[in-house]
């Protein structure tokens, strides 16, 4: 008697329990480091080094510190046609030189969407993200994802701990590329660039949560790709949330 009680107490204790919710992404300082270059740029490839460096060695310490390489259309002209290259990224790098009131030029790094240095400039990049890491999490929003993907494209859903107004991007990048330049200021080396943006989408007035669909180009196997899902505060495009897929 006293044993079907106690089964009958457990069932209705579990019974009267909520269904499960879906947790919030939590909110941490992130760092976002957008390097506009270019394969034909003489002055990139240390810029280039020094983003690997500096994000390869944030994951070791797991740090959320994550790097996008966008390789700029400008220097096609001068020799070499970066294969890389879009007017879509030279686009989103005059409108930092507009918000920042900055002059466009290569090889130049963004961080968190708010202070621009030149690329090779180690010591003020690594200041900058430790300045950032001091800031409380209140300051930042929580980004939390999932990717699937075929032969042809990659579906992104992603969900924000809290709402804006955001602009959400998301960047496809191949995660290392490696190119025999023959032309150009940088003609006859064997280039190596990391996080390459291959496909950029940006989702203005972003819900807390939603999804997008890129084109995997081809040739590009999807095992040797991310996604980087990253929000920025549609009034001063400051960087608040990131997290890579």
């Amino acid at each position: 008697m006293n044993y079907i009680l106690i089964l009958l107490t457990t069932f209705v204790i579990t019974a009267s329990r909520p269904a499960d919710t879906p947790t919030k992404p939590v909110a941490q300082p992130v760092v976002v480091l957008e390097l506009f270059t270019s394969q034909g740029c003489s002055s990139c490839p240390p810029a280039d080094k020094a983003l690997q460096d500096i994000t390869q060695q944030a994951a070791r310490s797991g740090q959320t510190v994550y790097g996008l390489s966008f390789h700029v259309d400008y220097w096609n002209r001068l020799g070499w046609q970066d294969p890389f290259s879009a007017k879509q990224f030279t686009d989103r790098q005059r409108q930092y030189d507009k918000s920042l009131n900055s002059q466009i030029y290569t090889p130049q790094l963004v961080i968190n969407g708010r202070q621009q240095v030149v690329g090779g400039q180690r010591g003020q990049i690594e200041q900058a993200i430790q300045t950032i890491q001091k800031q409380s999490a209140s300051d930042f929003v929580g980004v939390d994802g999932s990717v699937r993907r075929d032969a042809k494209q990659v579906n992104v859903s992603y969900s924000l701990s809290s709402s804006g107004p955001y602009r959400v991007n998301v960047a496809l990048v191949q995660k290392e590329a490696h190119t025999a330049v023959k032309n150009g200021e940088n003609g006859g080396r064997t280039l190596v660039n990391m996080n390459v943006v291959r496909e950029f989408k940006s989702i203005d007035e972003a819900k807390t949560s939603g999804n997008t669909t890129l084109t995997l180009p081809a040739g590009l196997p999807a095992d040797q790709t991310a996604v980087l899902v990253y929000v920025q505060r549609i009034d001063n495009g400051q960087i608040v949330g990131a997290k890579q897929l």
